[in-house]
């Protein structure tokens, strides 16, 4: 069973479900980590322009990019150490195997709790919390993208109509645009 971190969720599944596998969504261990770095970002200078450059990957940017971030790390210097548990997060994902990915995850921990930000020692703690649902990916590598990516398509179509007052339209649109299907059922 794919989760979040949310306490009755996982209440439920084990109620209901006892022998289930419950894995952390990656999505969402990710982005506790960079709302960390967002929140060291604000504490260091409100450096709103900075905040794409911080987030983005450093594989992904331009070398005009990398420039600019280099001069930012260099002027804020406790800025670069979020940015660098941040990325070292990121390479925790890219991680082989269960074992290895435990020593890794087990070592990001250490290295928040040790940081100067609250925000990520207080990351620090949650992911402790849920060291084994978390790892418990690497057994079972599955996420909710797809859903998460549906769901979000649906609040754009309704979005997108300032609502919708008729239900069967709604429902309609949703298949339209999600299935490609406009007479609403299963099969196309």
């Amino acid at each position: 069973m794919i989760l979040d971190m949310w306490e009755p969720y996982h209440k439920a599944v084990r109620a209901l479900f006892p022998s289930a596998s419950i894995v952390i969504d990656k999505y969402h261990v990710v982005q506790k980590v960079t709302q960390a770095l967002d929140q060291a970002r604000k504490e260091c200078s409100p450096l709103k322009k900075a905040r794409y450059l911080l987030l983005k990957g450093c594989e992904k940017l331009r070398k005009d990019q990398r420039l600019r971030l280099d001069d930012i790390l260099e002027e804020y210097p406790a800025l670069s150490i979020a940015y660098y548990l941040k990325e070292l997060f990121r390479d925790f994902y890219r991680t082989d195997g269960y074992n290895e990915a435990k020593e890794r995850l087990e070592e990001w921990i250490q290295l928040a709790k040790q940081s100067p930000f609250a925000s990520f020692q207080e990351v620090a703690n949650t992911l402790e919390r849920w060291k084994e649902p978390i790892l418990s990916y690497f057994l079972c590598p599955y996420t909710n993208a797809r859903i998460e990516g549906t769901n979000h398509k649906i609040k754009n179509i309704k979005r997108r109509a300032y609502g919708y007052r008729n239900r069967e339209r709604f429902r309609l649109r949703v298949f339209l645009e999600c299935t490609g299907n406009t007479t609403g059922s299963q099969a196309a």
